[in-house]
């Protein structure tokens, strides 16, 4: 397998449709791995997709200017190879605690350490931010996501709760790591 060299940068409000082929890629591909659905986000407006899109959203994309945003061929937005976004998730113990929400990395290139890139990036930025920690919640049916998470330094902190409430069988457990 050739090793494909991808730019990882935060997102501008110009990849906001880019944003939207890539998050709905997502859902399509892996729903089981989401809290949202593809149908859900399918209904999102154009400012939906621009407003989520900021200094805190993370991608890559394939063979592109990392300062520019992904574009195929055709003119049309390009989906990107992988995302991971950044929350500010203050709690009573922890204030300056930050979630990692929306990570995927396109199965066609899974296993090339792009998911390491950008959690990388994610843990950069919080630490940037004043994070002493960054959370994440991950389902309990995706082991391979677990297993990384693991590998890149998150711990279980035992806090489990339902993926989403009319799936009374899949639950996502709770996973923090200290940023020193």
């Amino acid at each position: 397998m050739t090793k494909i060299v991808t730019p990882v940068r935060r997102l501008t409000e110009s990849d906001w449709a880019a944003l939207r082929a890539t998050r709905l890629a997502a859902l399509a591909e892996a729903p089981y791995a989401f809290a949202s659905t593809l149908e859900r986000e399918q209904a999102f407006t154009e400012d939906t997709w621009r407003q989520r899109v900021g200094p805190a959203s993370i991608a890559a994309n394939f063979g592109a200017d990392p300062a520019t945003p992904a574009v195929s061929g055709n003119g049309h937005p390009a989906p990107l190879l992988g995302l991971a976004a950044l929350l500010r998730e203050p709690t009573v113990a922890a204030p300056e605690s930050w979630q990692l929400v929306s990570m995927w990395v396109s199965p066609q290139v899974r296993g090339q350490g792009l998911a390491d890139r950008l959690i990388t990036a994610v843990c950069d930025q919080a630490r940037a931010e004043g994070a002493a920690e960054i959370g994440l919640w991950v389902t309990l049916t995706n082991p391979r996501a677990r297993a990384f998470y693991l590998r890149a330094g998150f711990q279980p902190t035992g806090e489990r709760m339902l993926v989403r409430p009319e799936e009374p069988d899949h639950w996502e457990e709770r996973m923090i790591r200290p940023l020193p």
